[in-house]
This record gives C-alpha cells, sequence and structure tokens, in this order.
C-alpha cells in the first residue's frame, strides 16, 4: 500500500509539475515585450560607428606546418581562417624531390615563407617558430602591429582576435597565450616535492 502511494504521489508532482511549466511557458511567450524595445538600425548604426572608429589591427599569421599536411590541414587554413589574417604564411621545410606532383602545385598557390635550414620533426617545433619570428621581424616589423604563431591543427576566430587586439597598445612588448606549467620534480633524501 506504502509503495502505492509513494507512485501515485510521484505521478501527481510530476503532472503538476508539468502543468507548472507549460503555464510559465504560456506566460511568458504571451507577455508584452514593450520593456525591451529594440531598434534594428539602432544596432546596425551603432555597429557600423564603432567600425568605422575602431581601427582594425595588422596582423600577419605565422602557420607552422609540415609537407605530410599539405593537402589536408595546410588547405584547410587556406580557405578558411588563413586569408582573413591581414597577411599570413606557411613555415615549413620542404624538399621538392620528396612531393607529389599534387603537392607541387598545392605549395605553389600557397604563401609559404622563404626560410631556409628549417629541421623537419617535431622535436625542432621551437626552431621553426624561432626562425618564423626572426623572418617576421626582418622583412615585416613595420607592415604589421601584430604577429600571432599558429599550429596547422589551430583554428583561429580572426575577427574576434581583431576585436581583442584593438583593445591592447601594439607599442607594449606583450605575449598573449596560455602559459604551460612546468613541472619539476626535485628530490632529496626524505621526500619528493613537485612545483
Amino acid at each position: 500500500m506504502l509503495l502505492f502511494n509513494n507512485k501515485r504521489r510521484s505521478i501527481s508532482m510530476c503532472i503538476i509539475g508539468f502543468t507548472g511549466i507549460i503555464l510559465i511557458t504560456f506566460l511568458y511567450i504571451h507577455s508584452p515585450s514593450n520593456d525591451y524595445p529594440i531598434n534594428p538600425i539602432q544596432i546596425n548604426i551603432y555597429h557600423h560607428e564603432n567600425l568605422i572608429n575602431t581601427p582594425t589591427p595588422r596582423i600577419l599569421c605565422l602557420i607552422l606546418t609540415s609537407p605530410k599536411n599539405f593537402l589536408s590541414r595546410t588547405r584547410a587554413i587556406n580557405e578558411t581562417w588563413g586569408p582573413r589574417c591581414t597577411g599570413y604564411y606557411f613555415v615549413t621545410e620542404h624538399d621538392p624531390k620528396t612531393l607529389t606532383s599534387e603537392e607541387i602545385k598545392f605549395i605553389e598557390k600557397v604563401p609559404l615563407a622563404p626560410i631556409k635550414n628549417i629541421t623537419a620533426g617535431y622535436d625542432h617545433l621551437t626552431q621553426k617558430s624561432t626562425l618564423a619570428f626572426l623572418f617576421a621581424y626582418e622583412y615585416h616589423l613595420n607592415d604589421f602591429e601584430w604577429f600571432i604563431k599558429a599550429d596547422d591543427d589551430t583554428y583561429v576566430f580572426v575577427d574576434h582576435l581583431k576585436t581583442f587586439l584593438s583593445e591592447q597598445n601594439s607599442s607594449e612588448p606583450v605575449t598573449f597565450g596560455y602559459n604551460f606549467k612546468v613541472i619539476i620534480i626535485l628530490k632529496s633524501h626524505n621526500s619528493t616535492t613537485f612545483y
């Protein structure tokens, strides 16, 4: 009998809850919206005025890639977010002797940074990044306010990046990004400490 009463009570509570949700939804949908008047013309004018008064930051995107990704990741970036940068280069090591004819045709159509002596391999990403920034410094320092380094497995919302950077001081030496936490293990005779 107790089990039957609990089931009955549960069903009653579900019906009351469901009725309440329907009532709240009905009242919300049919309530007047005069409290929040929206004029689309004002919104468009405001947005347009902000675009006129806000200078767009000039961004050079340096995208690290490798020959094995030319026809997949590199192509995808070249067809999506890469051209939204003010300027962009793919930074890669490549030997035309080892590329297929399709890869050669592709790299002839994309902006490759003319950097020599890049060591191939994941273990040499620091060297590739350093050479990319040295290239940007040597040839494009006065052409752009901002320089971004991205990998070929990255998608950048360039419009959001431009909005963020338009609020920053490009004359200030600053780096934006995520700082990885380095784990240092110190061992002593009696214990191990992690920092």
